[in-house]
């Protein structure tokens, strides 16, 4: 017999609506303000994890992967953090 998954309540969606908002609120503030916006080595690594953060939480809630298989979300969730490691590393290199 197959397990049937329970999923997210309405509630629960419209909660990671407001976190997600919260979180581009974040962002909109560090970029709008140029005291905050001076300093590429502070704001690139925010943005940069705000921006990763936010992609997980869509992919994983609005996409559904969070009722798939727990080893794809772990193939998704590494491949990202990896993706975002690699970048860091470039611009570290470039700078």
């Amino acid at each position: 017999m197959v397990k049937e998954e329970k999923h997210a309540t309405v509630k629960t969606y419209w909660v990671l609506a407001v976190i997600l908002c919260v979180i581009t609120f974040v962002e909109w503030v560090i970029f709008k303000f140029e005291d905050l916006r001076t300093s590429a080595a502070f704001m690139i690594p925010v943005l940069s994890g705000l921006s990763v953060a936010k992609f997980i939480m869509v992919c994983g809630w609005y996409m559904h992967l969070r009722y798939d298989h727990g080893m794809l979300w772990k193939i998704f969730a590494f491949s990202a953090f990896l993706a975002t490691g690699t970048f860091f590393i470039l611009f570290l290199a470039l700078m």
